[in-house]
């Protein structure tokens, strides 16, 4: 008796020194066999919850593994695997060896899936259950039955079902016939209708709110109205933040009353801003806006824009016509000074425009400007008088924010003067700006830029000098000076010309996060008669992506130019488009 004790307490003894399971670990690392992909993805994910095993409990911590092991494998549908788990120790790590084998995935041969109430007829509705990724004699998947269900409830939600609820839910596995029952059945009661729409704080924005609504009393409840409504608020140049939810507490009688909370801008606001431009040095901005002149949300602001080479002040006062973000009706009074090689100018400007923003995103702008003008073009002096009704239509679309890698800009503008109604000469013009931008991979940047432009005139010695078209400089043709790529005189001195043709073809590789290197090509004139040769400039570039925007540096050489110059450097900030 005495040595049958001894023998099992020397036993016990071994086990407890020499075991591994006797020693403490500090980490534990997962060496996992017979799965891949998601599957694999989600062991893992499953086996990180859990707990490094204390002192020698290495039981409960297998225990513990095989059963997440189990439940992230059913996620699949494999309720039958077979599972390997060894345990050994290295040094202070536990090292866990599974090998698993799925086995036969199990199949659905029941699926019921019911829709009652208001959503039964309901279109979208109609459409998710056509979506519905769940059919018999597919494999079980637990995530495609739990999406499956969650969007049910959503889309309840976000169609005003907001007493629905289901009725029965549940997967009925069974092990032995390795198949699955799936039962889905949603009541979604009566669909909600737009109630009373309520402003949560009083507030002289109150004709703004109304004319933005997206929405009437009495309309069927649907959440992407509520979004847009949100969206429109918060986009106009009234409010600083604005919310727009449905009261579920205070639905009664089929109706949801909705609240609407805006907070609007100050009274008044600043705006400062610097820049550099290499062709006109630095730029100095300062604007100052007041939102809110009366209720009906008329606004005015101005702006300051000061360079060597150019100074201009304008004021706006703007009007908003039934609706106060895309119709807008707008008075404009403006002052520009420039002296820049052989232009010297004095500009006075009122304009009169009625914006409106198409279906199509376009906006279009009727205007009438009334312009007088004192220049010296070259050796030619003027003071001109004009009146030039016209219409601009411009749009910009671009994805990823101030560092898009996806874009197009567009601008199309059409002026004409005539004496008959108080110009000093008979003229049209007519100007396009295109911008496009793509990428491959976030890496590989293509941008290609036109300018094209034409006056329709007698002689260009009759256009006021702010009119006429000149290239050359960092927004334009690389490579030569600001605007020095126009016709000149019999004395070489830039007069300007008529015509406006300028293309520009651009690759940017992204080496760094926030690098790019770039080539480029461009090309184009400014001429009265096309009888000078195409200026092409070629080059190299550096840009840095800021927070504001594209810092970007560049080097290029005029390939044909008569000029002095035998390269330029352009340093600019500014978007994409």
């Amino acid at each position: 008796m005495k040595l049958s004790v001894l023998c099992a307490f020397i036993l016990f003894l071994y086990s407890s020194v020499f075991s591994p399971s006797a020693f403490a670990v500090s980490s534990v690392a997962f060496d996992i066999n017979g799965v891949s992909g998601d599957i694999k993805d989600n062991v893992n994910s499953y086996l990180s919850t859990v707990s490094i095993p204390k002192g020698n409990n290495y039981s409960y911590f297998e225990s513990k593994v095989r059963k997440n092991l189990i439940e992230s494998i059913q996620v699949f549908g494999f309720y039958r695997p077979e599972i390997t788990v060894h345990l050994t120790v290295d040094d202070d790590e536990l090292l866990v060896f599974i090998d698993i084998q799925l086995g036969e995935r199990v199949t659905l041969s029941v699926v019921n899936v019911e829709i009652n109430g208001g959503a039964k007829n309901d279109t979208a509705f109609i459409h998710l259950l056509n979506e519905i990724p769940l059919h018999r004699g597919d494999n079980l998947s637990h995530a495609d039955y739990d999406k499956f269900k969650a969007n049910i409830s959503k889309l309840a939600l976000a169609r005003g079902y907001f007493d629905s609820k289901w009725l029965k839910s549940e997967v009925r596995v069974s092990v032995k016939k390795n198949s699955a029952e799936i039962d889905l059945i949603f009541d979604s009661k009566q669909r909600y209708v737009f109630g009373e729409s309520v402003l949560s704080n009083p507030t002289k924005s109150e004709f703004i709110v109304t004319e933005l609504a997206t929405f009437e009393e009495g309309q069927a409840y649907d959440s992407d109205l509520v979004a847009e409504y949100s969206l429109a608020l918060f986009n106009s140049r009234y409010f600083q933040s604005a919310s727009v939810v449905p009261n579920i507490n205070g639905r009664a009688d089929g109706k949801i009353p909705m609240v609407i909370t805006v907070i609007n801008h100050p009274s008044n606001t600043y705006e400062v801003g610097i820049g550099y431009l290499s062709d006109v040095g630095v730029r100095g901005t300062l604007g100052w806006k007041k939102p809110w002149i009366n209720s009906r949300g008329d606004s005015v602001s101005a702006k300051f824009e000061y360079s060597k080479v150019q100074q201009e002040f304008t004021a706006n006062y703007d009007i908003p016509i039934e609706d106060p973000i895309t119709n807008i009706a707008k008075i404009q009074l403006g002052y520009q000074r420039k002296d820049s090689k052989d232009t010297k100018s004095d500009l006075y400007t009122l304009q009169l425009q009625r914006q409106f923003e198409l279906e199509s995103k376009w906006l279009r702008t009727w205007f009438i400007k009334f312009e007088q003008e004192n220049f010296t073009q070259a050796s030619q002096k003027g003071n001109t008088i004009m009146v030039l009704p016209g219409v601009s239509f411009a749009k910009t679309n671009q994805r990823g924010g101030v560092d898009p890698y996806w874009g197009n800009q567009q601008l199309f503008s059409f002026e004409v003067a005539s004496r008959g109604w108080g110009a000093d000469i008979n003229m049209a013009k007519i100007q396009n700006r295109t911008k496009y931008l793509r990428s491959i991979d976030r890496t590989h940047f293509f941008t290609t830029r036109f300018d094209l432009g034409a006056i329709y005139v007698d002689k260009v010695e009759s256009v006021p000098a702010s009119m006429r078209f000149f290239a050359g400089g960092s927004q334009s043709i690389r490579g030569y000076q600001y605007e020095t790529v126009t016709a000149v005189d019999d004395n070489k001195k830039y007069i300007g010309g008529r015509y406006l043709t300028v293309g520009s073809f651009e690759y940017g590789y992204q080496f760094a996060e926030k690098w790019r290197v770039g080539l480029f090509t461009d090309a184009g004139t400014s001429t009265n008669d096309f009888s000078e040769p195409i200026s092409v400039g070629v080059g190299t570039g550096l840009r840095w992506m800021t927070p504001i925007g594209p810092v970007k540096v560049d080097f290029a050489v005029p390939v044909n130019s008569d000029t002095d110059t035998k390269y330029t450097f352009h340093l600019y900030i500014g978007p994409e488009l």
